[in-house]
């Protein structure tokens, strides 16, 4: 048995291909087909070419948003990846259930007819791969009673993904034919064939938990008797002109003894419902979840192990969409370690299907799959030696960073649950709920105290890396607000002013900073990641407007005024985080002097306009100046006059280096007892 894979150009080129590697028309050839684009057309092309060239073998494929190539993760290949499993003593057998041909026994309920597939079954039968374009509520139940029926088998595959993750027109074909709702069965015989399956699922809970109160089948309506969206509102207030954070962060749910997350199908924000890809009953405890990049970055070595153990001449790979965003590079970790192109092969999937014991379900959501499938147990796939110092700094550095946030998240939604659970078991005793609310109070404050002192000390070891020096930079202002909102409630706590104390708004503050810790590492991982850099054109008023907003309620207490002078439509092609981090040190640095120059009444003034071909930002402010000995040195790294819980001098280097990686310029004019202007330079290009 053999694999080999193709990065498809045009058929001739392929057919040389197979020339070359001996590839022979037979009932032995198992084709499959990764096809990373919407157009059809050159698809049926393709189907037709192969059909005719290999009329005896098995060709089968669906879309995905993504492909495997030369050892990366990539969305923008749009060229079918093909792989060839040629069977050396097996065989294969393989059947369409066309959906809009009513395979089914209800014509409310899709249900299996255990009949229909027990015919391409045999005596040796050892594998079913499962390739699925209905995506849909009911396909949960409609592959769980498929596992349910033939758990005797080892079971694997997954739901295709258009090139828009939200739309519901993915397909698969099977011979020369495209199907928009079926499921493909693939049947693997033989006595000498062994499948093994290698599941991983790393996603956790963040948020605090919700009940669900109205349901209807897939549709939740409510929780907690408010509108199902508020779970999401309360966090994400933009969800009309970004879908993709029902990807980043779906919902947890917690169904008696079991845990999973489901795949959020649609959302009707007219009626505030979510439309989920399994069914949920009322009671059910819904969460917020996010990936666990120190578990994913754990995987690799766990992945190496089972290849290293299990014997495998093939692999077949299933990688749900909810990777691509914001976890892709452990993904590509996971592959990094096969030597040869020709045993990566597999999809990015919408759902993810397999079997295992003492598991009822066989559909399963954000999940990462291997099926490893061989002849011989005597072979296995080659490997390159693994080392734990193949991970770079920034990945150990991402690690730590997320177990923090995790652990934050987990002991704030502790703590957010046991203090409304006081308020509603004890109103009518204030002084003990005070008395309690002071012990909280102040465990929490030692809690994030520590938590800093550790994400210091991280940054410290890892200071020769510029990149753990920008996060942890960038992590000081939101982690200072929320011992901000903690020890303003401690003191309201000891004054006796608990009735001025909002629970509700201390948790979304603290929420909020955690949100804004997690895009600060997205956005400094894509900043180093220059395969995945991207420019996108945005509007600069709503780009430094949104940037105002992380720090408003501390200019407002501070009575620190910002004007900008933008005009509604210029707009910018570049990097949109890059020039917010600037934005934000700038006025971050202007506020510091405010306090520490005892200057009342501040103002920020912050310009934007073309000057021929270059876009010119100013951010001036009458903070006092800044003296000519410290003017020359303020862009170097580590250089700074402030006290060291107020600053590590790396915001202005920082900020220079993010705007001369797009060929622009950082400058700085300063009068002494009068106002510095920052004056940045961006070509338009």
């Amino acid at each position: 048995m053999r694999q080999l894979v193709h990065y498809y150009d045009n058929f001739n080129i392929f057919t040389e291909w197979c020339k070359e590697k001996n590839i022979n028309n037979s009932e032995k050839l198992l084709i499959e087909i990764n096809y990373p684009n919407d157009n059809k057309k050159l698809l049926k092309i393709l189907l037709s070419d192969l059909e005719d060239s290999f009329p005896d073998a098995t060709i089968v494929g669906m879309q995905s948003f993504a492909s495997f190539t030369n050892h990366q993760v990539s969305d923008l290949n749009k060229d079918p990846i093909i792989s060839i499993m040629e069977f050396e003593t097996s065989s294969i057998s393989s059947m369409v259930i066309d959906l809009d041909k009513k395979y089914i026994k209800s014509d409310t309920n899709y249900q299996v007819d255990k009949n229909k597939i027990e015919k391409y079954l045999q005596s040796d039968t050892e594998a079913v791969e499962i390739l699925s374009s209905f995506n849909n509520c009911e396909t949960s139940s409609f592959i769980n009673s498929i596992g349910e029926d033939f758990r005797h088998l080892k079971i694997f595959g997954g739901g295709a993904t258009s090139k828009s993750p939200y739309a519901n027109n993915s397909f698969v074909f099977y011979k020369n034919k495209i199907y928009e709702k079926a499921i493909i069965l693939i049947f693997m015989h033989g006595e000498n064939l062994t499948v093994e399956l290698y599941q991983a699922f790393d996603w956790k809970p963040i948020s605090k938990k919700k009940r669900i109160t109205g349901t209807e089948g897939s549709v939740i309506y409510t929780m907690a008797d408010s509108p199902a969206l508020d779970i999401y509102r309360k966090y994400f207030p933009n969800l009309e002109s970004d879908k993709s954070v029902f990807l980043q962060v779906p919902l947890y749910i917690t169904k008696g003894n079991s845990s999973y997350t489901v795949h959020i199908l649609d959302a009707d924000l007219p009626n505030q419902s979510i439309s989920t890809a399994q069914p949920l009953e009322e009671n059910d405890i819904v969460q917020l979840s996010i990936g666990n990049y120190n578990a994913m970055m754990n995987r690799t070595a766990e992945i190496y192990n089972f290849l290293t153990k299990t014997p495998a001449q093939a692999l077949w790979i299933g990688s749900c969409i909810a990777y691509e965003y914001g976890f892709r590079i452990p993904i590509k970790y996971y592959i990094s370690n096969i030597k040869s192109n020709n045993h990566i092969f597999g999809y990015t999937t919408t759902q993810e299907y397999f079997n295992e014991e003492n598991q009822p379900n066989t559909f399963h959501n954000h999940t990462f799959i291997m099926a490893a499938i061989t002849e011989s147990n005597n072979s296995y796939i080659e490997l390159e030696e693994y080392e734990d110092k193949n991970i770079t700094p920034f990945e150990i550095a991402n690690k730590n960073l997320y177990s923090i946030m995790h652990k934050t998240a987990n002991e704030l939604n502790r703590l957010t649950e046991n203090l409304e659970i006081r308020v509603n078991q004890r109103t009518q005793e204030l002084k003990t709920l005070n008395d309690e609310l002071e012990i909280r109070v102040a465990d929490a404050v030692r809690e994030v105290k520590r938590q800093t002192a550790i994400v210091n000390q991280q940054s410290r070891l890892a200071s020769m890396g510029e990149i753990l020096e920008n996060i942890a930079h960038q992590w000081r202002q939101p982690l200072n607000a929320v011992s901000w909102v903690l020890q303003d409630i401690e003191i309201k706590a000891k004054l006796g002013n608990q009735s001025e104390i909002n629970i509700e708004e201390v948790a979304q503050k603290i929420n909020n900073s955690i949100q804004f810790l997690s895009n600060t590492i997205e956005d400094f991982r894509r900043f180093v990641d220059k395969s995945s850099d991207m420019a996108q054109t945005f509007n600069l008023k709503k780009t430094i407007e949104s940037t105002k907003k992380l720090i408003e309620d501390t200019l407002t207490r501070l009575n620190i005024k910002i004007e900008l002078d933008c005009d509604e439509n210029i707009n910018y092609k570049g990097f949109e985080n890059d020039i917010k981090h600037v934005i934000m040190n700038l006025i971050n640095n202007a506020r510091d002097a405010f306090e520490e120059n005892k200057i009342k009444n501040g103002k920020i003034s912050i310009s934007v306009y073309h000057e021929e071909d270059v876009l010119q930002i100013t951010v001036q402010d009458n903070a006092g100046g800044i003296p000519k000995k410290i003017l020359k040195n303020i862009f170097d790294p580590y250089y700074t006059t402030k006290h060291k819980t107020k600053g590590t001098g790396l915001g202005l280097y920082m900020s220079k280096n993010l705007i001369e990686k797009v060929d622009g310029t950082l400058e700085v004019l300063s009068i002494l007892n009068g106002k510095t202007t920052f004056l940045i330079s961006l070509p338009e290009k």
